[in-house]
């Protein structure tokens, strides 16, 4: 019985390690590396006004058949309208991001046509 007991407490402690990692960090430099933000879900569609950051790490949730997308707006910080939508797998990549942007949000979902 005791080996019993060891061995699920082993196999449910491997399964902790198992979780989904859906949080990105935006960053201040074009590499991932710089000045990391708090991490932000991508399964969550709120706007982040994150203007001046110039990459985003997208982490590798192990969900590589689904599409995300990153929904980007040049003109203001409230996520008005889509200047361009940047479809993505989450597989853990840094993701350049341009100057003029200002506002961010994830969909879990393909991008529309931009709209703005």
């Amino acid at each position: 019985m005791q080996f019993s007991t060891l061995m699920l407490a082993t196999v449910m402690g491997f399964g902790s390690f198992a979780a989904a990692n859906n949080y990105a960090n935006f960053f201040d430099d074009g590499a991932c590396s710089v000045n990391g933000g708090i991490g932000v879900d991508i399964t969550n569609s709120g706007c982040l006004g994150e203007a001046g950051r110039g990459s985003v790490y997208i982490p590798d949730n192990g969900d590589v058949a689904s599409t995300y997308c990153l929904v980007i707006t040049h003109g203001d910080g409230s996520c008005s309208c889509q200047n361009v939508g940047y479809n993505f797998s989450p597989t853990g990549f840094c993701k350049t991001l341009d100057s003029s942007d200002q506002s961010y949000r994830f969909i879990t979902q393909a991008c529309s046509a931009n709209n703005c």
